[in-house]
């Protein structure tokens, strides 16, 4: 059938407001629990009929296609002490001309803990700029700023997605000030993606777009394609505007691998891609100018007790412009010294990519093992790339006596 043919257009309004959850997440939590980590194996990304439904699996290892080796390890350089008191968690973002970093926390709860306490957030800021080496103090944020709030940067200026209350704000670097974002959206979503001087992030059933210039929301049209798509995620593109999910329709019980699903505002109209071999459990994009990528290394089976009969990735690179969805480079999902071996650093930005010990280039396929910097914390450091080279910030090492803080930074060149 023609998937234009599957527009529901009376029922776009209808569904515009609804954002059902996807099966049993109960279930889902359950299977889970009976996962086991390893890399890829051996699977092709070639697009494929739906199998539809279902998270759950044992993380496993796929082979994939080549993109090339891996070239080293690149370096470390110690900047100049920026003019921030110790702190972890802090959220990161490069404007295109400076790195702002803002909050973080003093009383970070350890990995894998269950901490009772909350920590106290912070508000103060700097920014660092390349071109002088230099740092110097930003206006602080009108909230708390930690790991629950989100940084994203659109034509020079910098949004702040809060946790209080779902506020927005958006910070001009040149007026060293900070607005609050009005008119927000119901339901307006946590994890936004930016392009140019837009932000869209998903409220309810739709698309929101806030237009840095014009300080203004609007919304896109509601996505009337079925099977309707749940545990969405938007990324903004050249091509349009996508949103990846799992088919919401589908029992969520492990059963059977959930695979993604992509839809695309083009301008005029939604239209579905062709369906993927990728897991929506992780579903988490990065548009590199290019296409976009989920540099996810890992893979799930079902484990002992679903047994889906074979690997299928969490990560992979979709081109909206012609639907194409592809692998991992196998220097990625499968290094050398395998897991955790460099500095578990994360950070997206254009075509770089840190994500378990390494860096990925989309550019050019090449792969490094990120090695942490001498006196690198262990834990809650915030980063981000500016211009192919990834700003590191903060971070803590927990002892059995004490959590030791930092406040110092480091640039990462390949």
């Amino acid at each position: 059938m023609d998937l234009e043919q599957q527009l529901r257009e009376s029922y776009a309004e209808r569904l515009g407001d609804l954002d059902l959850p996807a099966g049993d997440v109960a279930a889902a939590r359950r299977t889970g629990a009976r996962m086991r980590v390893r890399r890829r194996l051996g699977v092709s990304a070639a697009a494929v009929a739906v199998l539809a439904v279902a998270l759950g699996g044992t993380l496993v290892g796929t082979g994939r296609v080549a993109v090339g080796p891996s070239h080293g390890t690149g370096h470390w350089r110690e900047l100049p002490v920026p003019p921030l008191s110790p702190r972890a968690n802090a959220q990161v973002a490069w404007t295109g001309r400076e790195v702002v970093v803002l909050g973080g926390e003093t009383q970070p709860c350890p990995p894998n803990a269950d901490c009772v306490s909350v920590s106290p957030l912070l508000r103060d800021g700097a920014a660092y700029d390349p071109s002088t080496d230099s740092w110097h103090p930003i206006a602080k944020s009108p909230v708390p700023v930690g790991s629950g709030s989100r940084l994203v940067a659109a034509d020079w200026h910098v949004v702040l997605r809060s946790t209080v209350e779902s506020e927005w704000f958006v910070y001009d670097p040149d007026a060293d000030s900070w607005s609050r974002i009005a008119d927000v959206p119901r339901n307006a979503g946590d994890v936004p993606s930016a392009l140019g001087s837009d932000v869209y992030v998903l409220a309810g059933r739709r698309v929101a777009v806030y237009g840095v210039g014009e300080d203004q929301w609007s919304m896109l049209p509601a996505d009337p394609i079925q099977p309707r798509l749940g545990q969405r995620r938007v990324t903004a593109t050249t091509s349009g505007v996508v949103v990846t999910g799992v088919d919401a329709t589908q029992p969520n019980d492990g059963s059977t691998p959930s695979l993604l699903l992509a839809d695309v505002w083009d301008g005029t109209s939604w239209h579905r891609l062709p369906p993927s071999e990728q897991l929506g459990t992780g579903n988490s994009w990065t548009w590199t100018g290019t296409r976009m990528v989920d540099p996810d290394p890992f893979a799930m089976d079902g484990g002992e007790v679903d047994n889906w009969g074979r690997s299928y990735p969490q990560g992979g690179t979709l081109d909206p412009a012609t639907g194409t969805w592809g692998s991992l480079p196998d220097a990625l999902v499968d290094p050398a010294l395998g897991d955790h071996q460099g500095w578990d650093v994360s950070a997206t930005g254009g075509s770089w990519f840190a994500v378990v010990g390494q860096v990925y280039d989309d550019a050019t396929g090449r792969v490094y093992r990120l090695d942490a910097p001498d006196g690198a914390p262990t834990s809650g450091t915030g980063a981000a790339w500016a211009d192919g080279r990834l700003l590191a910030f903060g971070g803590a090492t927990f002892g059995t006596e004490r959590t030791h803080l930092t406040d110092r930074a480091w640039l990462w060149t390949p």
